[in-house]
C-alpha cells in the first residue's frame, strides 16, 4: 500500500500514512496536538475495511466522549456509508453499556438497567448513609462517593478496600458494599459499574470472553494516555490473542491522574506489547512556529514522556504576549479589552477563548466581558440535561423503561406537583420496603387505601406509566416524550404559570423532544454481513443511556457567535485562533496541592502545554501581581513554568492606561524573578521614591512568600502596600 494516501485533498504525510496502512500486530500511534490523529485514525479505520483485513461489524473503535465518537462516524459515514452502521465507534462507557444489554443477566442484573448520573449517585448513598446511622456531615455524599469510584476505578471490591486502611476506610468499605447492594436492587449501574462489571464478566466467564475477542478483531482505542487501571484491563482482555491494537495519544496531553488516569498505560505499552510498532506524529496542522516552540520548551522538563518535537509549515507567526497585570481586575479588563479590539478587527467572537486553572478564576473575567457586551458561553455551567425540566421528564422516561427505578417514580410521582406528598411517598416506601418491591409496584397496593382525591390522583400517574410502557414499543421517541409531557400535566402546568421563566422551561422541553425526534433518525439495528437484522432497536434505552454518558464537552453548545470561557480540562481536544490562557501564577498553575509532589507537578506542566497548544494564530499569557483569594488581596508569584519559555518567541506587555505596549523580549530566567529591577534595600524610616508616587517613608517591612511586603507613607499617594520585587523603589540619600 506504498501509494495509498487517504481519501482527501490533503495527502497523508508519511508518519500518517505509516500509522493508517500498518497490518497485523499491534500498533502506537504517539500523535502530537493537532497532528491529525483523528484524520489517521478514520483513515486507518476505513483502510482495514477496504484492504480486506477486516469487515465493519469486526472493528471496535473506542474513544473518551461521544463528541471525538460522532466526529469519526460522520468520517467513516462520507467514506464508507454502507459499513458505517456495522461499526462500532463509541465511547467505553457505551461499549460496555451495550454489552451488558446482552450480558447483564450472567450477573445478576435485568437487561433494562438503568445508568444512575451523579445526582442519582448522591441520593442513592445518602439513603445508604441513613440506613447505616452516619452522619452526612462526616461522611459528606460527594467524599464518599469520590473514594468509592477511586476503588472501582483500581478494581477494588468493599473487602479490598476494607482492609487497606484504617477506621475511617472501613466505614467507607461499608458504606461502598451497601451502595453496591441497593444499586443491585434498583437494576442500576453507575459509571464506573460499566467498566468494572465488563472486566468483571470477561475475566471470569470464559464462554462470554471467547465471544466478543472472536467479535472483533481489531481494536482502535483514542487517547489511551486517559486510560484508568479499569480501562486498561478492559483493553487487554478485548485484544485477544490476535493483538490486532492501535492506540492513539500523547503522553504530553495526559491530564487527568486526578481521576484515576495512569500515563504508565501508554508509556508502558511497548511492555505490554513487545512487537509493537510505534509511529510518532510530530507535524502540527493547527499552530504557528513561535506558539510550537513555546510549547515543546514548555514541555521538555518534563521526565514522565516520550521525546518528539512539534514542527508547523504554517509560517513564524505573530509573537506570544506576556501581559502583566496590578491584580486581577486589571487582568480581566486586558483580555476584554484585547478581545474587544479582535472583535472591531472583524475576528469572530467564537474563535477566541479564555482559559483558567481554577473555577473560581471565571467570576472577574465574566463580569468584565459582561462589562463589555462581549457574549461568552461559559463551558462547564448547567448542561442542557441537567435542567429541572429536562431531568422531571428523563424521569418519567427512566420509569417507563424500568419500573425497578425507584430515583426515577420519587422524582416523577412530584413533577408536577399532584397533592401526593411526604405522606404517601412514605406510605408507599414502607410497602416496598416490607414486601420488597419496587416504588412504582408497592403504589398499586397503596392506592386502594388512601382517600379518594389522593388515590385518584395515584391512579391517574400510575394509569399514564402503565399507558406509556404498553406503547414504547409501538410510538416514536419523540410521541413518548411529547405524550408525557402533555399527559402528565407538565406542559399545561407550564404554560398556566405564565412568566419569562415557564416559557423558557417550555422551549427546553420542546428541544427534548426534537432530541429525541433525532435519536430516532440515529436509531439502525446492527446487522450482519449479509445484512440481515442482528437484533431490535432499543430506542428508549440507547436514548437513555446516551443521555446519562454525556460529558461537559459532549454537550458544550456550539460556540456560534460567543468567546468561550473555560478550565484548561475542559479546552482539551478544542481549538481557536486566539487563546488567552490566565493566571499563570505559583498556586494557580501549578496548583499548590501540586507543590510537593513530582508527579503532580509533571501534571501541572502538561496542563499548562494543553492550554499553549489550542491556540492557532495568537496567544495571550497573563498573571497579577495581587489577586484576590477568600475575600483578602494578597501578592501572587509569577508561575515557574514561564521561566522556560524562549525568549525569541515571547513579547511582554504592560497595561498603560487601558492600553498595552510592548517591552523588551521576554528573559527566560528561572523561577519567578524575571520582571523588573528589583528594589533597593529598605527597612523602616527610610525615605524612598516611587515613579508614580513619588516620595515617601517606609512604615514596615514583613515577608511575603519569597517577595518582601513594604508599607510606604507617600506625601501625595498615602498609604501604599507593594511589593518590594516589583515596586521600584529607590533610595532617597540625604
Amino acid at each position: 500500500m506504498d501509494n495509498y494516501a487517504g481519501h482527501s485533498s490533503t495527502p497523508l504525510n508519511a508518519a500518517q500514512l505509516e500509522a493508517v496502512s500498518h497490518g497485523e500486530g499491534p500498533l502506537l500511534i504517539l500523535a502530537g496536538a493537532g497532528s491529525g490523529k483523528t484524520r489517521a485514525l478514520t483513515e486507518r479505520l476505513a483502510f482495514l475495511i477496504e484492504s480486506g483485513q477486516a469487515r465493519p461489524s469486526e472493528i471496535l473503535a473506542i474513544t473518551f466522549t461521544n463528541k471525538a465518537a460522532q466526529e469519526m462516524r460522520e468520517r467513516v459515514a462520507r467514506r464508507l456509508p454502507a459499513a458505517a452502521e456495522r461499526l462500532w465507534i463509541m465511547t467505553f462507557h457505551q461499549a460496555s453499556a451495550r454489552i451488558l444489554r446482552r450480558e447483564a443477566e450472567r450477573i445478576g442484573y435485568p437487561r433494562d438497567f438503568a445508568i444512575y448520573d451523579t445526582q442519582d449517585q448522591q441520593q442513592v448513598l445518602r439513603e445508604v448513609l441513613r440506613r447505616l446511622n452516619l452522619d452526612e456531615k462526616r461522611y459528606p455524599p460527594s467524599g464518599v462517593l469520590h473514594r468509592i469510584s477511586q476503588a472501582k476505578n483500581e478494581l477494588w471490591d468493599p473487602d479490598r478496600l476494607r482492609t487497606s486502611g484504617g477506621f475511617h476506610e472501613e466505614q467507607i468499605a461499608k458504606v461502598y458494599a451497601a451502595y453496591q447492594e441497593r444499586l443491585h436492587e434498583l437494576g442500576a449501574f453507575d459509571f464506573d459499574d460499566l467498566i468494572g462489571r465488563v472486566v468483571e464478566l470477561l475475566e471470569g466467564d470464559a464462554e462470554v470472553r471467547t465471544h466478543w475477542q472472536e467479535r472483533f478483531h481489531h481494536l482502535l482505542v483514542d487517547e489511551y494516555q486517559d486510560t484508568n487501571l479499569a480501562q486498561y484491563r478492559w483493553v487487554r482482555i478485548m485484544a485477544g490473542e490476535r493483538r490486532n491494537i492501535a492506540v492513539v495519544g500523547d503522553p504530553d496531553q495526559s491530564i487527568y491522574g486526578w481521576r484515576g488516569a495512569d500515563i504508565r498505560n501508554i508509556l508502558e505499552f511497548e511492555k505490554d506489547f513487545p512487537q509493537a510498532k510505534v509511529v510518532l506524529l510530530t507535524e502540527n496542522y493547527r499552530s504557528t512556529a513561535r506558539i510550537l516552540a513555546a510549547a515543546n520548551a514548555l514541555i521538555r522538563p518534563n521526565r514522565l514522556r516520550r521525546e518528539k518535537e512539534l514542527w508547523s509549515s504554517l509560517g513564524e507567526g505573530e509573537p506570544i504576549r506576556l501581559a502583566v497585570s496590578e491584580d486581577d481586575w486589571q487582568e480581566s479588563e486586558l483580555v476584554a479589552g484585547r478581545i474587544e479590539e479582535l472583535r472591531r478587527d472583524g475576528k469572530p467572537l467564537s474563535e477566541m477563548a479564555v482559559l483558567y486553572r481554577t473555577n473560581a478564576q471565571s467570576r472577574s473575567h465574566e463580569e468584565a466581558l459582561i462589562r463589555h457586551a462581549i457574549p461568552y458561553r461559559l463551558v462547564g455551567g448547567l448542561r442542557f440535561y441537567e435542567r429541572l425540566e429536562i431531568k422531571d421528564l428523563l424521569a418519567y422516561l427512566r420509569l417507563v423503561h424500568s419500573g425497578r427505578d425507584d430515583l426515577a417514580f420519587r422524582r416523577a410521582l412530584s413533577a408536577p406537583k399532584r397533592g401526593l406528598g411526604p405522606q404517601t411517598l412514605a406510605r408507599i416506601e414502607e410497602v416496598a420496603a416490607r414486601e420488597r418491591l419496587s416504588l412504582l409496584t408497592a403504589a398499586e397496593s397503596v392506592r386502594e387505601e388512601l382517600p379518594s382525591r389522593k388515590g385518584e390522583q395515584l391512579a391517574a400517574f400510575l394509569g399514564l406509566i402503565a399507558e406509556m410502557q404498553a406503547a414504547k414499543d409501538a410510538w416514536p421517541l419523540s410521541r413518548l416524550v411529547a405524550e408525557i409531557a402533555e399527559k402528565s400535566g407538565y406542559l399545561p402546568a407550564l404554560r398556566h404559570e405564565g412568566t419569562i421563566e415557564a416559557q423558557s422551561r417550555i422551549e427546553n422541553v420542546e428541544a427534548l423532544i426534537s432530541r429525541a425526534r433525532e435519536a430516532e433518525s440515529e436509531a439502525v439495528p446492527e446487522v450482519t454481513e449479509l445484512g440481515e437484522v442482528a437484533g431490535e432497536v432499543d430506542v428508549l434505552g440507547d436514548f437513555l443511556a446516551r443521555v446519562a454518558l454525556l460529558s461537559d464537552v459532549d454537550e458544550a453548545e456550539a460556540p456560534t457567535g460567543k468567546v468561550s470561557v473555560m478550565t484548561l480540562h475542559a479546552a482539551k481536544g478544542l481549538e481557536f485562533d486566539v487563546v488567552f490562557l490566565t493566571g499563570l501564577e505559583e498556586g494557580l498553575l501549578p496548583h499548590a496541592r501540586a507543590v510537593f509532589e513530582e508527579r503532580e507537578m509533571e501534571e501541572e506542566r502538561r496542563l499548562f502545554y494543553v492550554g499553549v497548544t489550542r491556540a492557532r494564530l495568537e496567544l495571550w499569557l497573563t498573571r497579577a501581581l495581587r489577586r484576590q483569594r477568600r475575600g483578602e488581596t494578597v501578592p501572587s508569584v509569577a508561575s515557574r513554568f514561564l521561566g522556560d519559555l524562549p525568549g525569541n518567541v515571547v513579547q511582554e506587555v504592560a497595561p498603560k492606561s487601558g492600553q498595552e505596549h510592548l517591552l523588551a523580549p521576554h528573559r527566560p530566567l528561572r523561577a519567578a524573578a524575571y520582571l523588573g529591577q528589583p528594589s533597593a534595600d529598605v527597612g523602616p524610616g527610610d525615605r524612598v521614591r516611587h515613579k508614580q508616587f513619588g516620595e515617601g517613608t517606609v512604615v514596615q517591612v514583613k515577608p511575603a512568600g519569597d517577595d518582601t511586603e513594604v508599607t510606604v507613607a507617600f506625601s501625595g499617594a498615602g498609604l501604599r502596600r507593594l511589593l518590594l520585587r516589583y515596586a521600584g523603589l529607590e533610595k532617597v540619600v540625604g
